[in-house]
């Protein structure tokens, strides 16, 4: 995508000292002008048209048990590729890129912790839940890492959610039970719209997974 431009190193004859600084300050005025184009396209532009967000659970069936404790919901952990507020997209196996001009409402790890609180709030199973600075007296936290979350368009569309997670007793730090959750679902399409309907889906999969799992876990 990024044009290159080489200035010669031949000088006319006759050519004077200030003109050739002047055609090197014009060449290095259009090669800024390229990779600043090509920046905006990767999902690095200023535009904003859309901010899209991802919904907890309506209702999640099949729960056994009740969280007689209370949990804190430690902010995910995710590598800077997915620890951004862009849309991300794999158009290869092997690229990331994101969807210009969109973005979800805050960096993609506070918006997975929101949704994921509130399902184990809404639950109606869970004791308390709280996130880092509610001066919850804690019991445990659930400790996750984001490691994906992205439209996948190399072959069929579809969309791709995994988290790994840990249930971390906060009086000795011991790890009580881990898991890696994971779901996919189908897109219809490559558009920005098929893939964050996806990616809720997907989302909304791993979530009940997820409540399901704590609340039949920790007493």
């Amino acid at each position: 995508m990024t044009r290159q431009y080489a200035a010669s190193r031949e000088t006319k004859a006759g050519e004077t000292a200030p003109r050739r600084r002047l055609l090197r300050a014009c060449a290095a005025a259009v090669l800024a002008a390229g990779v600043s184009a090509c920046a905006a396209l990767g999902g690095g532009g200023s535009s904003v048209e859309a901010i899209y967000t991802l919904a907890p659970p309506a209702e999640i069936t099949g729960l056994n048990g009740r969280v007689g404790s209370q949990l804190l919901v430690a902010t995910p952990l995710a590598l800077d590729a997915l620890n951004t507020n862009l849309i991300a997209v794999r158009p290869t196996p092997a690229t990331l890129s994101y969807y210009p001009n969109v973005q979800w409402p805050d960096r993609l790890p506070n918006v997975f912790q929101s949704v994921l609180a509130a399902a184990l709030e809404n639950s109606g199973r869970v004791k308390a839940v709280g996130l880092p600075g509610q001066s919850l007296l804690i019991n445990y936290q659930i400790v996750t890492e984001i490691r994906a979350f992205q439209a996948e368009t190399a072959g069929s569309d579809r969309a791709l959610v995994t988290i790994s997670a840990k249930i971390l007793d906060d009086r000795n730090g011991r790890v009580v039970a881990s898991r890696v959750f994971t779901a996919t679902q189908p897109m219809r399409g490559d558009t920005v719209q098929a893939a964050v309907d996806g990616l809720d889906l997907a989302n909304q999969t791993v979530v009940e997974e997820m409540v399901r799992w704590i609340v039949s876990t920790i007493r």
